[in-house]
This record gives structure tokens, sequence and C-alpha cells, in this order.
């Protein structure tokens, strides 16, 4: 069953191939996740330990649970990569390709007592055995196969601003800078590709490298005098029976997915959350929502197919999306030596100043604005994103007047 569907139906451009034999339509501007839903396949995956089934959870590229194997190259995310006919697309972490997987029988006859480091303790060889078998199920995919991506020369730029993050607080620096700064350099995993993977202070660097949608792999290096952090946030997992099951979507991804790909729900879905983000997101999509406190547990397989309700209620639902609190992806910052602190808006926020600096030791000014500083509100995140674009602004004019 289809759980998603065009707006505007149209034949498709052609079919990719799921596991060597489902035959998925493709239409041009959909990623492999896009036409997969279409499809209603949801599992493209299997946990590392438990090989219990896994599919698309934050929908934007963060979570990496849409990892999938794609034309020989393992660990791609079906959420980021557009899908084209001819595409070849194996799920990842499986004992066998196809329908049937032996860990379902597994799971279903040691359940919830599954562990591995206490499971065949005698004899002894039977024990190594099971050690041996067990390394075998976990890791992430195998290696690549096939034509290999291109790897280009990696690039080193040296520039006066680099902005890390491309939503509206990031483009809102870049535009508060104008022509202030000789060079303002954007890095946006969704606009170019370049996922900024490290702030190294001892090397001076800021590192970032494409994410696999190309067919050109590269590397891009930069030093600078004022680094601006625009990280935004990241989806929040909320605590229930049957949460990680695949069909329990964040809700903030799916409105994007379906927006940008230009889709609508095809089958039952509700939202499960927090006041206010669930109400919002329920009325955005127009289907029920439920606070996290009515929820008893999610049922189903391979799929979910019923949300259970704390009073008995069985709600049928292909697809549930929760609506909690994001979470300030402050990960860069604490790797620069930045502070950070808790806010209950918005997990940990990045710590600065009046003018949106932070403290740290290194090479460069180190800036925070926008979500990951807890300014959730879009509007908001821009007048913050410009605040503090001008106050770089301002410092980049008066050493040059000085000097």
């Amino acid at each position: 069953m289809a759980l998603v569907r065009s707006r505007f139906p149209r034949a498709p451009d052609g079919v990719l191939l799921l596991d060597g034999w489902a035959r998925i339509p493709v239409r041009s501007g959909q990623t492999v996740t896009g036409s997969l839903l279409a499809a209603g396949v949801l599992a493209t995956s299997r946990s590392l330990k438990y090989r219990r089934p896994r599919g698309p959870f934050c929908l934007r590229g963060d979570c990496g649970t849409c990892l999938v194997r794609i034309d020989g190259r393992p660990n791609l995310r079906a959420c980021q990569v557009a899908a084209r006919p001819g595409m070849q697309v194996e799920s990842q972490n499986r004992s066998e390709q196809g329908s049937w997987e032996p860990s379902d029988w597994l799971d279903a006859w040691i359940g919830r007592s599954l562990d591995h480091h206490h499971l065949v303790l005698r004899p002894r060889w039977a024990n190594r055995w099971m050690q041996q078998v067990a390394r075998r199920l976990s890791g992430l995919g195998a290696l690549p196969s096939g034509d290999l991506p291109t790897m280009a020369e990696p690039e080193h730029r040296e520039v006066r601003v680099v902005v890390v993050g491309g939503g509206v607080a990031g483009r809102a620096v870049a535009e508060a800078l104008g022509a202030a700064a000789d060079e303002v350099v954007v890095l946006d995993r969704g606009q170019e590709g370049d996922a900024v993977f490290g702030l190294y202070t001892e090397e001076g660097v800021v590192a970032a490298g494409t994410d696999g949608r190309g067919s050109v792999e590269r590397l891009r290096t930069f030093s600078a005098e004022h680094v601006v952090l625009a990280t935004g946030t990241r989806e929040s997992m909320a605590p229930f029976p049957g949460n990680d099951r695949p069909g329990v979507v964040s809700a903030r991804g799916l409105c994007e997915l379906l927006e940008r790909e230009v889709l609508e729900l095809a089958a039952p879905a509700v939202v499960v959350g927090r006041a206010p983000w669930a109400s919002a997101y329920g009325e955005r999509l127009g289907v029920p929502f439920f606070d996290l406190d009515q929820v008893h547990e999610v049922l189903g397989t391979h799929a979910i197919d019923t949300l259970v309700l704390s009073d008995g209620r069985r709600i049928p639902a292909n697809l549930i999306a929760l609506a909690e609190a994001p979470s300030a992806a402050s990960d860069l910052a604490r790797q620069a030596g930045a502070g950070v602190t808790w806010a209950d808006h918005a997990g940990f926020v990045v710590e600065r100043d009046a003018e949106g600096r932070c403290t740290t030791t290194g090479p460069w000014q180190l800036w925070a604005c926008g979500a990951v500083c807890g300014v959730l509100e879009r509007e908001a995140a821009r007048a913050d994103g410009a605040r503090v674009g001008a106050a770089i602004a301002r410092r980049i004019a008066a050493k040059e007047h000085a000097s």
C-alpha cells in the first residue's frame, strides 16, 4: 500500500530495482526514500545488534536509519539521494536479500532476551563460534563494489568568513555581511552537498566533504578569521514501546519531504508529541494528533499498523509522525570548545555573548546564531542571524580601518 503519492499524478520516468527483484517506479524530483514510500516500502535496513527492521526516521539526512546500498556503494542516505531509472538499491545488514529474513525467526524465538554476550556460553568452542557469528552480524554495510566514485583533488581556501549551515539564520548572516567581507563561504549539505564534519582548532581548518550523493567525492578545507555556526536542530525521539519500528518518522521531516517532492499522504497517519508541536504538525498534515502521554504502544512488524492509546483505543496508522521539541545541533560547537547549556525547549544550546561570540580558543573567532542557540521561531532566527552578521561586519570594518 502506498504511503505517499504525487499531488499531480503522472507516468513514472522508469523504475529502480530494490534488492534485485522489486521494481519501484521513479519520478523526477523524488528521492529514493520518496519513491520507496510511494511504493509502500518502509524497512530498508536492520539494526546492528538485534537485527530488527529499520526505516527512515528524520527524513532530513541526519539520523542514518535509511542507509542503503546504491549501485554498489554502501551507507548512502536514501532520503538524500535522487532516484533515477535503472538505479540498483539494496537494503543493508540483511542475512538474505529479498522478502525473507532469518533474523525475524531468531528474534521471535529469543525475543527480548537476545544478547550475544550471554548466548551459547558453553562449551567454550561453541561460544567462540557464537562470537564470530555476532561479529559478522555487526558492522555497517559491506565493502563497496562496482564502479566507485571519482575522488577529486582536495581543495583548500583561505577566506574571511565561513558560515556552517544554510538555513534562514545562516543565509541572514551572509546577507548582513554583504560587501564587508572579502569572501564569505556558506557550507550547507542540503544545497551543495558539503557536510561539515570537523572544526579542527589545532590545524585551523574547517573540513567538509560530500555526502555521497554525486559521482565525485571531494574534500574541502577552509582557513578563516570568523566561523559562524548556524547548524539548526535535529529531531528528537519520543519514548514509547515500538518507537523504533519502520513507519515512525519525524513530523518536521515528513512535512518537508511532502513539500519538497510535491507529495501527499496516501495512508492513515497520526501525529504524536507534545504541545505545541503536536497540534501544529497535526493541522499542517491534516491528520489526528495525540499527546505523548496518551500513547501506550505501537503495533506492527516490518511496518506499523496501529497506535494503541492508554485508554484502550486503537487508531489505524501506517505512519506515526513524532512532533517533539527539537534538539540543538551543537556537536560542532562542542568540538571547537564552545560551551553549551541546557534549555528545555531545544536541548543543549550553544553559549554565546550578547553579540553572538562563543568563548573558545583557536585560530578563528567562533560565532553562533539561530536554532542552535535556542532561537527556534523562523523570523526570530532570521533576525538573530542578521544581528550576528552585522556584528562580524563591524569587526571586519574596524580591523581594516586600523590597518
